[in-house]
């Protein structure tokens, strides 16, 4: 594993980049820090607000890891912190599934979200390592907390997909790309 000031890893067929949060596609009351591999939502009210990467992708098998650094479940909703992928990032402030473009991974209880819930996976918060693994040859996306594969979560669309993260309700969450 590489220090987190690299960031985040994206292993494709013909070589390996690197990724950083997006500082144009951001909702503004998110903040980016660490030379921007890290995003925190503060003050964002009970609206939807995301954050993605800078890199798209489209073909090969791409990972990206993160780290929850911190998360205040102040609302004890069902969902409030959303970790995936996203082929458009038209519209920061709502989530990045907003018109069925974006595939997420729940924190609070596992779930996942396209289109509506389907229960999925471990529930995941602060020191935890989400791997989302995009495999753009079979379509195939997966998830892994900590290491360990929560399964075939979704077989995507084609297309470019971009990291992205999704939080409501001042949660004051914390993700730091960290491969």
């Amino acid at each position: 594993m590489l220090p987190s000031i690299v960031g985040a890893t994206i292993k494709k067929g013909s070589g390996v980049s690197s990724d950083t949060w997006d500082s144009s596609t951001k909702a503004t009351c998110i903040t980016l820090s660490n030379g921007n591999l890290t995003s925190l939502e503060s003050n964002c009210g009970n609206a939807w607000n995301s954050v993605y990467g800078s890199t798209g992708v489209s073909s090969g098998i791409n990972e990206w890891e993160i780290t929850i650094n911190a998360y205040n479940n102040v609302n004890d909703n069902v969902y409030d912190v959303m970790v995936g992928v996203a082929t458009s990032r038209d519209n920061p402030n709502k989530h990045f599934q907003n018109g069925s473009v974006g595939y997420g991974y729940i924190l609070q209880n596992g779930g996942i979200y396209h289109n509506g819930f389907s229960n999925y996976g471990a529930s995941y918060g602060v020191g935890d390592i989400i791997k989302i693994s995009l495999n753009s040859d079979t379509n195939q996306l997966t998830f892994y907390k900590n290491g360990v594969s929560q399964g075939v979560a979704y077989t995507v669309s084609e297309g470019t997909y971009y990291l992205a993260v999704s939080y409501c309700d001042n949660t004051n969450t914390r993700i730091t790309i960290t491969d």
